[in-house]
């Protein structure tokens, strides 16, 4: 769905939250309100269900910054499996190494229910920063996916399932948003785990007063005991998964 009813007073007033809370990585350079005019020419998305936007191996001439909502980033392998790779959050962009490389895409990248999107293209943005903040944004946004990935891989390799999944819902929530709006399904393929092993650790948690479960929604209530060791293992706390931010986000 594009440009919902008010779509521009919408996206002036993300604009302006977004100013305030974190500038996004690839358009770190722009000032309030040449920030603001950029995004006043983008396309406004608005997807109250879920919606594929960008499609393994099939082109893209446009990028999109989520102001609201999260967006899934899968890839699925040479035998059809289906690796949940990623939830984007709002400030981050999906698709800018493809519009700028001209390769395919690398993932599939499906949004989540009520999700906001502004869409633009490699030209819209080289219009509006120089070469040189372009690339060292873009040096900032691969070094911060390196240190993820490391991260990610360290947690793979040498943590147990139930650890794995504390650690994405650890990754998925924040002190001010302790709600990690994802199914037990995509939970268990974001860990590596079965269903039953999430179901098994979800109850345990609950059972503790540690989360609260809804229908989709997995709601922290004690984020210091999850973060902390679980019992029975060796481990003094969980790893951090996210990359901070220089700005404290």
């Amino acid at each position: 769905m594009r440009h919902p009813p008010g779509g521009s007073a919408i996206l002036a007033r993300r604009a302006a939250e977004m100013l305030h809370e974190r500038r996004p990585d690839l358009l770190k350079g722009l000032d309030g309100a040449a920030f603001q005019d950029f995004l006043a020419t983008c396309s406004l998305h608005h997807h109250p269900k879920p919606h594929e936007i960008l499609r393994q191996d099939e082109p893209t001439d446009h990028c999109y910054l989520i102001l609201q909502g999260r967006v899934e980033v899968s890839v699925i392998d040479v035998n059809g499996n289906r690796v949940l790779a990623h939830i984007a959050n709002p400030g981050e962009v999906m698709g800018e190494v493809e519009i700028f490389s001209g390769r395919v895409c690398a993932a599939t990248c499906t949004t989540w229910p009520d999700t906001m999107l502004a869409a633009f293209s490699a030209e819209k943005i080289m219009a509006c920063l120089p070469a040189e903040t372009l690339l060292r944004n873009f040096a900032g946004i691969f070094h911060d996916r390196l240190t993820r990935d490391n991260a990610q891989q360290s947690v793979a390799m040498f943590y147990a399932a139930e650890d794995r999944i504390r650690i994405h819902l650890l990754s998925l929530t924040a002190p001010d948003r302790p709600e990690a709006l994802i199914s037990q399904n995509n939970l268990a393929l974001l860990a590596g785990c079965s269903r039953q092993t999430v179901n098994q650790t979800l109850a345990h948690l609950r059972g503790a007063g540690i989360v609260e479960i809804t229908r989709g929604t997995i709601r922290v209530l004690d984020r210091a005991r999850l973060q902390g060791p679980r019992p029975g293992s060796d481990l003094t706390a969980l790893p951090q998964t996210t990359v901070p931010r220089e700005d404290g986000a």
